[in-house]
């Protein structure tokens, strides 16, 4: 062999190199987007999950025997949550502020195993609204409460996926 040959033959060994771990590179990259994204789709579905289940309850607990007609008969935005502390008995759409499962350090946050792509960790907070500003909240009860869901995995904490609902209450007379 001679010595161009061997040039061409190490060239070509030095450009198949290059590209095997180019190509390694990037199906690496490719495999991290696709878990990251499995990530953001589960975390997406259970914050959608945390809000259409409070949807589904009662406006407040004064609401749930009859209908209120004053504001004043709310429960007070200080005393929004769970009435007994007890995560199993949620009947109205406040009792998710703080939403947990005991045996976690802190008493706000919710870890959620779904035994599919990680551990998951969600922190909801209840308030009251004012309708001209939904982004905000009301010291005082209003007609509307706005549940806010933070979820977020132990493998990456710095991606969170946060979402908001708005419940109105609705009384004819």
């Amino acid at each position: 062999m001679g010595t161009g040959q061997m040039l061409l033959t190490v060239g070509a060994i030095i450009l198949l190199g290059t590209i095997i771990l180019s190509t390694n590179r990037s199906l690496n990259d490719n495999d991290e987007i696709l878990l990251k994204t499995n990530f953001g789709l589960e975390e997406v579905s259970l914050a959608t999950s945390v809000m259409e289940e409070a949807q589904d309850k009662a406006f407040d607990q004064q609401t749930i025997a009859g209908a209120v007609t004053s504001l004043s008969q709310l429960t007070p935005p200080g005393s929004l949550g769970q009435e007994n502390g007890d995560s199993s008995d949620l009947d109205d759409f406040d009792d998710y502020n703080g939403l947990n499962n005991n045996g976690l350090t802190q008493i706000d946050t919710m870890k959620v195993d779904t035994l599919i792509m990680a551990i998951y960790y969600v922190r909801t907070r209840v308030c009251y609204v004012d309708i001209g500003d939904l982004n905000g909240s009301s010291p005082t009860p209003t007609w509307s409460k706005r549940l806010d869901v933070s979820v977020w995995n132990k493998y990456d904490p710095g991606d969170t996926v946060k979402m908001s609902t708005i419940f109105s209450y609705w009384y004819f007379r």
